[in-house]
């Protein structure tokens, strides 16, 4: 007999948001036996899947033929491209998008996880309402996600943000993306493979803030070498727009521009409005995330929260992790915690950026006596011809225990061989562990094992 009615309760589990952490959440604990249900008030997959992750590295796959493209020249091959079909491939691309929403509806289905549409408000520490419905369930966990933040700004109503940017039918000729992060840059760059002319207003004179400094700067060159124009130190006054449809952007030190298009990529907040959390007495901070503890457990002990809405690290398999792991705490027993030290992230910029472990600045931070170590050069891919792109790799060693403890790389392939050397850094490799590893040549992999001399 099932726990949840044993107890009362409707289910065992009740996961709001059909997300990459709700999914995960709802399906490992069917697998242990309890029984769940699982709502989402718009498609299942949310943003990873739908507005984030998976549409943006179609994007970049996309937006990178124009790079292989003129490569292939260089070694031989006649090429005659006739323009890009923007609305084509978005179409293709929602076909595909719809195809996997689909399909995580029917993995819940095929773990026998009640499926159910809406949004679902929590009314209490065991109760949760979706259109007028009341379900119970013994314990609940919040899984939503965030969504896009935009500033106050006069004309805010011209502007598209970051979910919007995928709905867009034609590419602007001329665009302004507001914002430094992952997400503008990310943007930036493939607009800019796709023939857009492209400006980033940034706050800062850098992009990429917690990222190491050296390989963000390394790449914003790359970037403004490609043609990609930056404001820095600048804010966004005022957005109006013309009889032509052309939106005029006035920023601060009298600069104004005239763009087709203003995507604000100002960063993303949690998704907590009219969730309801306060009827369980569940805290929130001052950004509105979802407190938890090291077992994911809100101020409410029979809820959980996991993914963007705890605003503790904001990768979809960060969230996967943090789902499963309540669920196995919660139905096997366990008492696992979630480790958030050395986990990889990239950012699918052109070329792509990829890190694991400390940045220079942490390590300082900390007060650690480390070494640096760094390779830059001219990949073998591009020497047959005059392009001038180039890749950067830097690795930071603590000099007491000899340990590796950060690994940055600014090149192609970068996050596929980040996720590799991840590995290794899990697992405490030293310097010495990476000298006496034999390299693949040629490879630009190879340079993270052949590293010599540290940098004064």
């Amino acid at each position: 007999m099932s726990k949840g009615i044993m107890d009362n309760y409707d289910f065992d589990l009740f996961i709001i948001g059909g997300g990459s952490g709700g999914v995960r959440s709802a399906r490992w604990a069917a697998n242990l036996g309890a029984k769940v249900a699982i709502c989402e008030e718009d498609r299942y997959g949310g943003t990873c899947v739908l507005r984030g992750c998976i549409p943006k590295k179609m994007m970049v796959y996309g937006s990178h033929f124009a790079d292989d493209f003129d490569t292939a020249k260089d070694f031989g091959w006649n090429i005659s491209v006739n323009g890009h079909d923007w609305e084509f491939f978005r179409e293709n691309r929602e076909k595909e998008l719809s195809r996997l929403s689909g399909l995580y509806s029917n993995m819940l289905e095929k773990s026998n996880v009640t499926v159910l549409s809406g949004k679902g408000k929590v009314t209490g520490p065991h109760s949760v309402d979706i259109k007028d419905k009341r379900y119970t369930a013994k314990n609940i966990i919040v899984a939503v996600g965030g969504r896009p933040w935009s500033p106050s700004i006069e004309g805010i109503e011209h502007t598209i943000n970051s979910n919007q940017f995928f709905e867009l039918k034609k590419r602007p000729e001329k665009v302004v993306i507001n914002g430094g992060g992952f997400i503008g840059v990310e943007f930036a760059c493939l607009l800019n493979h796709f023939g857009s002319e492209v400006h980033i207003v940034i706050r800062r004179d850098t992009i990429l803030r917690g990222f190491d400094n050296e390989a963000a700067a390394y790449l914003q060159k790359q970037m403004i070498a490609a043609g990609i124009t930056f404001h820095c130190h600048q804010n966004i006054l005022s957005v109006s727009k013309d009889s032509k449809d052309l939106l005029h952007l006035k920023l601060e030190k009298d600069i104004t521009l005239e763009v087709d298009q203003v995507i604000m990529a100002t960063g993303r907040e949690p998704y907590t409005e009219g969730l309801g959390l306060e009827a369980a007495n569940i805290q929130v901070d001052e950004a509105g995330a979802v407190k938890v503890n090291e077992f994911s457990q809100t101020t409410c002990p029979s809820i959980y929260a996991v993914g963007d809405v705890t605003n503790r690290m904001n990768l979809t398999p960060v969230a996967l992790q943090e789902g499963m792991l309540v669920a196995e705490n919660l139905y096997n027993k366990k008492n696992w915690k979630m480790n958030y030290e050395h986990i990889p992230a990239a950012v699918f910029s052109q070329p792509p950026l990829s890190t694991v472990g400390m940045t220079e600045e942490q390590v300082k931070e900390k007060g650690i006596s480390y070494d640096v170590y760094t390779s830059e050069f001219r990949p073998l891919k591009y020497t047959l011809g005059d392009r001038q792109i180039r890749t950067f790799m830097k690795m930071i060693v603590e000099k007491s225990s000899g340990k590796v403890v950060g690994l940055h790389m600014v090149g192609d392939d970068a996050p596929e061989i980040i996720q590799g050397f991840a590995v290794a850094l899990k697992a405490g490799a030293t310097k010495d562990d990476f000298d006496q590893t034999i390299g693949i040549h040629p490879s630009s992999a190879e340079e993270f094992v052949t590293m010599k001399t540290p940098r004064k």
